[in-house]
């Protein structure tokens, strides 16, 4: 297996950090879409383990994230759209690096709601969708008022800072915590206006377009999330047109099921549904 770094330059000029693990003779390939305020260096395991299934994986950081945002994460972007440009051209490069291979691609939290979007604005050629803990509907404790004023905010003040995430949240595994709130790539403060804006937008959009959505997908989620809705994945399942779909909720769990005591048998579950779509 081959670990390789590099960076790409989007369409409006801002170099996003790139990696991807390589095995000899893959079977199928594995876009990998990180979640607000973290960075693709997350999902190691993640990526080792369906490497070691002869499983390409590619992914990077998103724009204002990890290493695409040095010296330091700003977790800030103007318009969502623009996101889903990167993620469109990378898979791109995906489909072209793999060439009759399936691809897949997984999306976690933002990065969850980012490629559903993605998949309703630009139908791409994919074999299928994993999505954990994707941001389709805001948490239950967001203040509505700041729901209702976001617009208002993100154009006068876009980098006023009004959504702090709590990251004793983001795993029962108090281990997994201290990682996240220690590591230097991660973006702690809280999120400016105009990014949290455009993930409402984002997930307003996307509700209206869930029926076009006929992908084969896995729909992942923690019943104890508090980071995000776990209703928007029930929305999801219950809204789209694919035949070929499956929920699992695991109860009790919080929001980042990669990174929970049950991770191991998670990472699985998804190695399975891959592997029974490559035919």
């Amino acid at each position: 297996m081959k670990h390789l770094e590099t960076e790409y330059t989007t369409h409006d000029g801002i170099k996003l950090y790139l990696q991807a693990w390589l095995p000899e003779v893959p079977k199928a390939a594995v876009l990998i879409v990180h979640g607000l305020g973290e960075h693709s260096g997350r999902y190691m395991h993640f990526a080792e383990k369906l490497a070691s299934h002869h499983i390409s994986v590619f992914t990077f950081d998103g724009r204002g994230h990890g290493k695409s945002s040095l010296p330091s994460p700003t977790a800030y972007f103007e318009n969502y759209e623009d996101y889903l440009k990167d993620i469109d051209a990378l898979f791109g490069k995906v489909k072209g690096f793999a060439g009759s291979i399936p691809s897949f691609i997984f999306g976690h939290s933002m990065g969850g709601g980012l490629v559903t979007s993605y998949v309703v604005n630009y139908q791409p050629d994919a074999r299928g969708i994993v999505l954990s803990a994707a941001a389709l509907m805001p948490a239950e404790n967001v203040s509505k008022i700041l729901i209702a004023a976001s617009a208002w905010i993100s154009k006068l003040a876009p980098k006023l800072k009004v959504l702090k995430l709590d990251s004793k949240m983001v795993s029962r595994d108090q281990e997994e915590v201290r990682k996240y709130d220690e590591d230097p790539l991660v973006y702690h403060q809280a999120v400016a206006a105009r990014t949290a804006y455009e993930i409402l937008r984002m997930m307003g959009q996307v509700e209206e377009k869930m029926p076009s959505f006929t992908l084969p997908i896995l729909i992942l989620h923690g019943t104890d999330d508090k980071l995000i809705n776990p209703k928007g994945s029930d929305l999801l399942y219950g809204k789209i047109s694919s035949q070929d779909k499956n929920l699992i909720k695991y109860p009790g769990l919080y929001h980042e099921l990669l990174n929970e005591f049950e991770k191991e048998q998670i990472m699985d579950e998804i190695l399975i549904w891959i592997e029974k779509r490559l035919n």
